[in-house]
Order: structure tokens, then C-alpha cells, then sequence
């Protein structure tokens, strides 16, 4: 997840129409009030994001309330700090239990007031269920947090003994004889407690930002997207290609390379993104989306391959 959090990163959900989604959810600063009430919905906000696929929850934006846009972020409402300090709002979602390990609470400064603040927690994927304060389990389900059914809190506490895999994104430009490449980098890690025999990656990926289609029955939603079919099979060591499985074991990852067109940067100023879907040996599948201007740039070129 981001650690680079500022007042343009903050702006650019608004500007970009980013909609909430299974690990995205925006709350206004309202959504803080000391209330027992208040306090029960972050504990069932945030319980509900750990016991599904993890994401972020942002203090500080509020949703339009016209029907037809419900979901989008529309404005900052600044959240005061001095009345709603971080270690407060942390001490809320310690009421959770048990206590979710692995959430960062982030603080960023708005240039509104001098306690103007945005709040932005990021939430890992638990390996077990956790109850909000109202001794309830919660997961994200369309934009909301609803209780979970008996057999889907046997299946969280499971966790631990199944794979858990986790995407990532960055995009890497290279050089080599005069010739610059730019590349898509989908990075596969296995972050449970078990291995994974197989994996399996569907990527839909904008076909406006690809450098090419080697297979046209592959694209989607009328042209608009390509599926890239992503396995741990062919993977490359060195010098040679062993095409047999290759497990994921704990902590291990593996990346597949997606070739873009040297003006992706700009095409994807136009709100695309990516969406993924993500498959491995028993583990329930993982989904998302993620916006095409939040994926890193790495430039890996030296001085002179720049000239």
C-alpha cells in the first residue's frame, strides 16, 4: 500500500473520480463524532476490511449524495485533529476483537487550518475474523459493511492454513541498444502461511496502453480491455525457461512483464485502470482494481540512455 500520502494524493480521488470498491471506502469527518454510535461503525468499518480483502479507509472525503453518483468522492471535509487526534482514532479500532495487527494509521496535512487533517488507515488482510465492538463479524460487501454468515467467518479463521496472495504494481523503463521499453511489472507474493501450488492472475488491462494484442478473442467489455491470463507455469530462471509448476512458497514472489506503448503516461490520464482477479490452490479468489495513475514509474535507464 501508498506511504507517500499528501494533500495532492488526497485531491487526486476527488479529481480522478476514483469510485470506493471492495478495499476503498471514503468517510467524512463527521464519521469521527464521539458518539457510541460513531465509535461502533469504525470498529465495524474496519473489522470489515480486514476480515475481506484489507484496504484503505479515508477520514476526511465525503461521497455525493445525488443517487446517480453515489460512492464517488465529491469534496475534503477536513477533520480536526486537535478534537479527533490519530492516537484517539487508533484507541477506537483497538476496541476490535482480537486486535488487527499491521494497520497504519496516517495523518496529512491539509493546507486548509492548521488542524486540518486527512486520516488514512490502511488495513492488511487478516489470517483470522475479528468482531467489531458489537461483538458482530463484518465483511465488505457493494460499498458496505454487512454481517458475515456463520460459514463465512469458519472460512477467515482458516486463512492461516491456506495461501494468501497479494498483487502489486509498478511500471519499469529499461534501455538496451538505443531502444527504450516501457513494461507493466505485476508482482504475485504469497504473504500466508501456506504455499501455493498453483496461482493464476486474469488482468484486464486497458488495450489503449498496450503496446500490442497477440490474441484478439481475448478482448473484453467492447474492446476496451485486454485479459491477460497470468500462471505460475514458464517461468523464467537465468537463461532458460522451465515450463512446469512453480510453487509459491511463503514470502516468495513471482512477475509476469505486460509491454506498454511508450505513451501510456499520458493515455492514462483519461481515469483508466486495471482490474484483477487472483486465484490460488484453495484460498477463496481476491479482486480489485487499481487506477493506472496510482501505479509507480521506475526509471531504470542511466544518464546517457536518456540523452
Amino acid at each position: 500500500m501508498a506511504k507517500n500520502w499528501n494533500e495532492a494524493k488526497i485531491q487526486n480521488f476527488i479529481t480522478g473520480e476514483i469510485e470506493e470498491s471492495l478495499t476503498l471506502e471514503y468517510k467524512s469527518a463527521e464519521a469521527l463524532e464521539k458518539t457510541d454510535y460513531k465509535k461502533k461503525e469504525i470498529t465495524k468499518d474496519v473489522s470489515a476490511m480486514a476480515n475481506a480483502a484489507g484496504g484503505i479507509l479515508i477520514y476526511g472525503i465525503s461521497e455525493y449524495s445525488e443517487p446517480d453518483k453515489r460512492h464517488l468522492p465529491e469534496k475534503i471535509t477536513p477533520v480536526d485533529r486537535a478534537r479527533f487526534p490519530r492516537e484517539w482514532v487508533e484507541q477506537i479500532i483497538n476496541a476490535i476483537r482480537p486486535r488487527i495487527d499491521g494497520i497504519v494509521i496516517y495523518s496529512v496535512n491539509l493546507s486548509s487550518g492548521e488542524n486540518d487533517v486527512v486520516y488514512v488507515v490502511e488495513i492488511p488482510q487478516s489470517n483470522t475474523a475479528h468482531q467489531a465492538s458489537d461483538h458482530r463479524y463484518y465483511k465488505r460487501f457493494n460499498f458496505q459493511s454487512v454481517p458475515m454468515e456463520d460459514y463465512e467467518v469458519r472460512d477467515v479463521i482458516f486463512r492461516e492454513q491456506t495461501p494468501n496472495t497479494v498483487l502489486t504494481f509498478l511500471i519499469e523503463i529499461t534501455a538496451l541498444e538505443n531502444q527504450i521499453f516501457y513494461n507493466l511489472i505485476v508482482q504475485a507474493r504469497n504473504v500466508g502461511s501456506a504455499f501455493a501450488q498453483y496461482v493464476a492472475c486474469l488482468l484486464d488491462v486497458p488495450v489503449a496502453v498496450l503496446h500490442d494484442i497477440k490474441n484478439k478473442i481475448n478482448v473484453k467489455d467492447g474492446g476496451r480491455y485486454y485479459r491477460h491470463r497470468l500462471f505460475n507455469l514458464n517461468q523464467e530462471f537465468g537463461d532458460e525457461n522451465f515450463k512446469a509448476n512453480f510453487p509459491l512458497l511463503r514470502n516468495m514472489s513471482m512477475s509476469w512483464k505486460i509491454p506498454l506503448k511508450e505513451d501510456f503516461a499520458e493515455l492514462s490520464k483519461n481515469g483508466l485502470e486495471i482490474k484483477w482477479t487472483v486465484y490460488a490452490d484453495n484460498a477463496l479468489p481476491k479482486e480489485g482494481k487499481v487506477n493506472f495513475n496510482e501505479i509507480e514509474i521506475v526509471d531504470l535507464r542511466n544518464k546517457s540512455d536518456k540523452l
